[in-house]
């Protein structure tokens, strides 16, 4: 088994190091997420932890990118959050699909992680009602920006679907082409393509094809 930490602090890396050692894994460390992001469809891991604190703006890119499949191994995701979670981010990472969270470093905290890498513990955060069921990740093929996001409504080959990041999705006009796409629906996933039929700031309606 092979886990991957992403965590920048020198001590965080180094407990959760530490622990999941002890589950018996494989551990493979970056400092920058970014550069995880690069290398994560070589690692193929099937574990992932990352240190949501220090990437507020990118884990939740990271999560949704390797839970597309595109390594071909979907990985077992648990955020560790040396700050408290907002409502928003926690249901954010539930639609995301991530396993567990653990919140502090502490001898329980680290036990609950061992037990999550383990599968000792079981997932604990559940899954929302339609983004935990569809997920969509693509490349804009105006800007080749990774856009993630949530599926807010997928019906007759129609998506309604929101980006994470505005500004990676403005460019994008009706009748635009999308080639390079991810969608998953009950975590089978699959390689699709879709037109634009509307943007109004970063919802877009797709027809996938």
């Amino acid at each position: 088994m092979k886990a991957l930490i992403i965590a920048e602090d020198d001590k965080t890396a180094a407990a959760l190091k530490a622990t999941i050692q002890e589950a018996g894994a494989d551990i493979i460390s970056y400092r920058w997420l970014l550069k995880a992001l690069d290398n994560v469809e070589e690692i193929a891991p099937d574990v992932v932890v990352i240190s949501t604190s220090e990437y507020p703006r990118h884990w939740k890119t990271f999560v949704q990118f390797t839970k597309s499949g595109i390594g071909g191994i979907v990985p077992k995701v648990i955020l560790y959050n040396s700050r408290p979670m907002t409502d928003d981010e926690k249901s954010k990472a539930r639609s995301l699909g991530v396993f567990g969270m653990i919140n502090s470093l502490d001898e329980n905290s680290l036990e609950d992680l061992k037990n999550y890498v383990t599968g000792k513990k079981g997932g604990d955060l559940g899954s929302g009602p339609l983004s935990g069921k569809f997920e969509f990740v693509f490349t804009n093929p105006k800007n080749k920006r990774l856009v993630t996001g949530v599926v807010r409504n997928f019906s007759d080959d129609r998506m309604e679907f929101s980006s994470d990041i505005g500004d990676f999705v403005k460019n994008l006009a009706a009748g635009d082409t999308i080639k390079n796409a991810t969608l998953g629906e009950n975590k089978i996933y699959k390689y699709v393509c879709a037109r634009v039929l509307s943007n109004n700031d970063k919802r877009l309606e797709l027809k996938i094809t």
